[in-house]
């Protein structure tokens, strides 16, 4: 089958809960793929990498941490989880790699550093906020260099970094001067949202498959 047509009331019952997750998967796995396209790739300017990476790092972790508060909030519907658990083997074996990331999750830890990025970071920083004054402190001994003809503020990106490793990594970590696990880090988002891209789609093809024929 090359190409089928979708009637929608057919395909996606508005009443329907199993039907209304998988539409949700679905525009996740729109948005990762966008974000994949964009944002995986590196630049061959090391100076735009340098001043690119903290934004990707935002983009990325606001996207996947909403993207497991989805799987993790629709499961508490049990005509959802039923569909789950009637999945084929591989597609329940990505799902609970997923759910490691889950608040009880094995891997809990990574999804709380992606909560801190994400409330802190993704809204910007008013001026009564503790964390744009902790990093105005943190800075205070900072010189920065700025050129006029260059289209963008370096101290701006000083804090916005600052901010974003505080949100990251606890204080402790930060003062003990050891290289920070940035890289692991953003090797395990990657992964994980490759993860949520192929069990998203393997599971709306699956889905579509009793009505696409």
């Amino acid at each position: 089958m090359e190409y089928a047509i979708i009637r929608m009331n057919e395909v996606f019952p508005s009443d329907n809960d199993v039907a209304k997750w998988v539409v949700g998967l679905a525009v996740i796995h729109n948005d990762f793929l966008f974000l994949k396209k964009k944002l995986f790739k590196s630049s061959d300017v090391l100076s735009d990498l340098i001043s690119e990476a903290p934004s990707i790092l935002k983009i990325l972790t606001a996207s996947l941490r909403e993207a497991i508060f989805y799987l993790e909030e629709s499961e508490k519907l049990a005509e959802i989880r039923t569909y789950i658990n009637s999945l084929p083997e591989q597609l329940i074996q990505m799902y609970m790699s997923l759910k490691l990331l889950f608040r009880n999750g094995a891997k809990a830890d990574l999804l709380q550093k992606l909560t801190n990025a994400r409330n802190i970071t993704y809204h910007y920083s008013k001026p009564q906020r503790n964390e744009l004054s902790e990093a105005l402190e943190a800075l205070s001994n900072e010189i920065i260099f700025y050129e006029e003809n260059d289209q963008r503020f370096l101290f701006a990106e000083h804090v916005r970094n600052t901010i974003l490793l505080n949100s990251l990594f606890s204080s402790n970590e930060i003062r003990l001067g050891q290289e920070l696990p940035i890289s692991e880090l953003i090797i395990s988002i990657k992964e994980s949202i490759e993860t949520f891209i192929d069990f998203s789609n393997k599971v709306s093809r699956h889905y579509l498959e009793d009505f696409c024929k």
